[in-house]
């Protein structure tokens, strides 16, 4: 998957829209390091070409230099796996919090077509949960986000 489709997924979008120049190779790297996982597919291709994202209300993590701590990959990542209840379990990478608590995640350990799953991360579930599939990659997840948006104009 290339860039391409989320720079179509959110040309469709009418409402505002902020972004990052995208993170480095590096960054990239240094994170998946310290995560301990590997990014592919269109997730990949989000960090590299945005860094991080602002869609209308909705926050995206992501990396880059001088973002705010709020949305920071690695940092809110650790964060859940750390200091919340339940633990977020080391193969998830949230990249959003739905407002309620619950983190939508990369699952990095559910690679299918070149894609990592997306799943949710229930903060009332426990940490025995069996996480939700809510989408088969990051742009389907993206499109889904745009799609429930308030349209603008």
């Amino acid at each position: 998957m290339s860039a391409s489709v989320i720079r179509n997924i959110l040309q469709d979008f009418r409402c505002e829209i902020e972004h990052g120049p995208g993170a480095t190779a590096e960054q990239i790297s240094d994170c998946e390091r310290e995560l301990g996982v590997r990014f592919i597919g269109s997730f990949a291709d989000y960090l590299q070409t945005y860094g991080w994202l602002s869609v209308g209300a909705n926050e995206v993590y992501g990396l880059g230099s001088n973002i705010e701590l709020w949305r920071r990959l690695k940092e809110m990542t650790l964060s859940e796996r750390t200091e919340m209840y339940p633990p977020l379990p080391p193969h998830l990478v949230t990249f959003y919090n739905d407002g309620f608590g619950n983190q939508h995640c990369l699952d990095s350990s559910a690679v299918v077509e070149g894609e990592q799953r997306i799943v949710l991360w229930n903060h009332e579930a426990g940490p025995d949960q069996a996480p939700e599939p809510i989408a088969n990659s990051f742009a389907d997840w993206l499109h889904q986000l745009i799609a429930v948006e308030p349209k603008s104009g």
